[in-house]
């Protein structure tokens, strides 16, 4: 494969960025749920039409000044053409002090938890908060629980993926055993590159027909993408 740009590092750039931002878009949409089970009111005036695509920006912002900033502070991401995994190589880190990379692992700790803890509340908060019995009511807690069983499937995968890749290395694995469970982390990679689509396509049938308008008219409108993203965020305050 080579040590190339167009072979090599553009490959890992792509895949920093995929990883990053299926990690942090799925602490977004936990973070999401967790307001609008938890603190509807605050998640009605944060999550407006504007205030989602601002928040959007700031995480793109934020996925991009990550992997920057790795590579300033001399943590780079490589690829282990032998075994077929990726590592950060942080040669110029000094034992016993603070370093990028305590931050990055700081992270892949913090972020997972965050969401299981999220997770836990919002399923207490169901079972022991009793909702209305009129039919409006009983309506928009099963289109909030729709909306919290596809962000669950979404987030699961990351949540085990980011424990993987916590836990393989102290196996000490070596051989085909090392190259067989780095294949196996490598598959979880591409569900969960799979898995958003999916679970967006199968749950929201928003999605489904802009898909076949889509197919019908040959064509893309900026307008309807747009209008799509609204559509999504008002129904998951309904």
């Amino acid at each position: 494969m080579g040590d190339s740009i167009p072979l090599y590092y553009g490959p890992l750039f792509f895949e920093g960025i995929a990883f990053n931002g299926m990690f942090i878009l799925s602490f977004f949409l936990t973070t999401n749920r967790f307001l609008l089970f938890i603190f509807p009111n605050l998640h009605a005036r944060i999550f407006t039409t504007r205030g989602t695509k601002v928040m959007s920006l700031l995480v793109w912002i934020y996925i991009f000044l990550f992997i920057a900033l790795s590579n300033v502070f001399g943590c780079t991401k490589q690829f282990s053409k032998e075994y077929f995994y990726f590592w950060y190589n942080c040669s110029n880190r000094v034992p016993g002090k603070f370093h990028y990379n305590d931050f990055m692992n700081i992270q892949s700790y913090a972020i997972p938890s965050a969401m299981v803890l999220m997770y836990a509340v919002i399923y207490v908060k169901l079972k022991l908060s009793p909702y209305g019995s009129m039919k409006n009511d009983v309506s928009r807690v099963k289109q909030e629980v729709k909306y919290l069983i596809q962000t669950v499937l979404i987030c699961f995968l990351i949540a085990v993926e980011v424990a993987a890749f916590i836990t393989l290395p102290f196996l000490n694995a070596s051989g085909y055993l090392q190259f067989y469970l780095n294949i196996l982390l490598n598959l979880l990679i591409i569900i969960n590159n799979l898995v958003t689509p999916i679970v967006l396509f199968s749950f929201n049938w928003e999605i489904r027909s802009y898909l076949k308008q889509a197919l019908c008219t040959h064509r893309g409108p900026t307008d309807q993408s747009t209008s799509l993203s609204v559509i999504r965020v008002k129904n998951s305050r309904n």
